[in-house]
């Protein structure tokens, strides 16, 4: 076998290695997200049932609970986040001419006014706590801060995989929410789900979508 031929054969034989260590790495992380949402499912349908026994091991962080509030989740060294407006800007305007006339006096004249834009709204971090997930709200304590997700009165709720989610509140003008990171977000936003679930009564929601998401992932 010549030279040429070799390497082209050994690229061939690297490249089916690869290939298969991909195709092994690919079951293996369907084979965990399996598992995980099998782990969601039985939780969510033992709750679902009032079976609480050694289901939740959430630590409540010092939180004071109230009557049939029970923790399920804390999450440690978390971020707060809150909506913030930048500074805004005047667009259009211009100044006109300015000519000198007599004592220190000057006219202007041509001057357009320019108008008002408001500065664009984002999510800042404020300061770091622990956030502690029940069965009727969300609550972020920090060293100066102290905020609260009431799930009766959320009306909207965002999860993005970067590792954060927002809440829009009834009553708030702004939304606002806590960073966790995204190694456990799929934990976290979980949690979140389930404590709105249980605290709106819709757990059978919840387990359709769970359902559905493993149909999808085995192809059923």
């Amino acid at each position: 076998m010549g030279f040429f031929a070799k390497r082209r054969e050994r690229k061939i034989f690297e490249q089916q290695q690869v290939a298969e260590h991909e195709a092994a790495a690919s079951t293996a992380k369907r084979r965990e997200q399996l598992d995980l949402l099998d782990t969601m499912i039985d939780a969510v349908e033992r709750s679902a049932r009032g079976d609480l026994d050694g289901l939740f091991e959430g630590d409540d962080g010092s939180l004071v609970l109230k009557a049939g509030e029970f923790a399920i989740a804390r999450i440690q060294n978390s971020g707060l986040l809150e909506t913030t407006r930048a500074p805004a800007t005047y667009q259009g305007g211009y100044g006109g001419v300015s000519f000198p006339l007599f004592g220190g006096i000057r006219l202007n004249t041509g001057g357009v006014r320019g108008r008002r834009v408001p500065g664009e709204e984002s999510l800042s971090y404020i300061e770091e706590g622990d956030t502690v997930i029940t069965n009727r709200r969300a609550v972020f304590l920090g060293a100066k801060n102290t905020v609260e997700w009431p799930f009766a009165k959320v009306i909207a709720c965002e999860h993005n995989e970067a590792g954060y989610s927002t809440f829009g509140v009834s009553g708030r003008k702004k939304n606002s929410g806590f960073a966790y990171g995204s190694d456990v977000a799929d934990q976290v936003q979980f949690r979140i789900e389930w404590g709105i679930a249980l605290c709106n009564e819709t757990t059978d929601q919840l387990l359709v979508q769970l359902r559905a998401e493993r149909a999808h992932l085995t192809g059923g």
